[in-house]
């Protein structure tokens, strides 16, 4: 009798903490954040310059969205068509937009080709070599290894942020990413801003529109011998580049290849080394 009276009191005090504790959980599952990191990388291979870029993750309930901050603010514009405004905005690179929904074991990918939007979707990341690191800007981290796009990545991670996320395809660690470099040197990925959204509408859902293995034959197929196909590529100030193949390699196909060649080289080296991103 005692000890059932005791299991009943047991019971009732797990009760009432649990439900103390469930709007704090509630509340943290439902906040909405933009976090803005630095990207350094060398866009060519043959150079050892860096760039930096600036790319937002935005997350709003329980999906998110990786993209650069300029393309963003370009693209605003054009659909304003203030082209004045496009020209003040520095060039971006990268190019490239990230879409995961948490409760998918993918994360979709997107890009422009030849006029094309495409979204492919990409498999969760598998980390491996995970311990604990020590403090790093302010928040206690662990590390953890992952191989993505040809390239092994070490990343930084902290539980002090209740976000199991982070920025381009890395997410699913017990923290939030705060820092991403892959181990060749070329790429660096890190927070420096995190802010509280108050309000957001609910974030578009991006599905794949072309498998990836087809997506890196037809890219890497284009960049080898531009000039035969058509090509209509359309940059953001408006001014665009057509031709069609006219079947023969003639004066305007060899003009055409090393025109595009060189617009090619000036971003050569792409975080997936599998995926060109063509700039234009």
């Amino acid at each position: 009798m005692k000890n059932s009276m005791i299991n009943k009191y047991i019971i009732q005090k797990f009760i009432f903490f649990l439900f103390l504790f469930l709007p704090s959980c509630t509340y943290l599952s439902a906040q909405n954040y933009q976090i803005t990191y630095e990207v350094q990388f060398k866009p060519e291979k043959e150079k050892d310059s860096l760039v930096k870029e600036y790319m937002a993750l935005k997350i709003i309930n329980n999906q998110s969205i990786f993209y650069n901050l300029n393309k963003e603010k370009i693209d605003s514009l054009v659909s304003k068509l203030d082209y004045k405004g496009v020209s003040l905005i520095k060039n971006s690179f990268l190019r490239i937009k990230v879409f995961k929904d948490f409760s998918k074991d993918y994360c979709t990918i997107g890009g422009n080709f030849n006029q094309f939007n495409y979204w492919y979707k990409e498999k969760k990341i598998n980390f491996y070599n995970l311990k604990k690191h020590g403090k790093y800007k302010n928040y206690m981290t662990s590390e953890a290894f992952a191989d993505y796009g040809k390239r092994e990545w070490h990343l930084l991670y902290t539980n002090d942020i209740p976000i199991n996320d982070g920025p381009y395809v890395f997410s699913g660690l017990p923290g939030l990413v705060i820092k991403a470099e892959s181990l060749d040197g070329d790429y660096s990925i890190e927070l420096i801003e995190i802010k509280k959204l108050i309000e957001q509408p609910e974030m578009k859902d991006y599905k794949e529109n072309i498998r990836k293995e087809k997506l890196i034959k037809n890219i890497n197929d284009f960049i080898k011998d531009p000039a035969a196909h058509n090509i209509n590529f359309k940059n953001d100030l408006g001014d665009g580049f057509s031709y069609e193949f006219s079947g023969t390699k003639d004066k305007s196909y060899t003009a055409t290849n090393e025109y595009l060649k060189k617009i090619f080289n000036q971003f050569n080296n792409y975080p997936d080394k599998d995926i060109p991103i063509i700039t234009f």
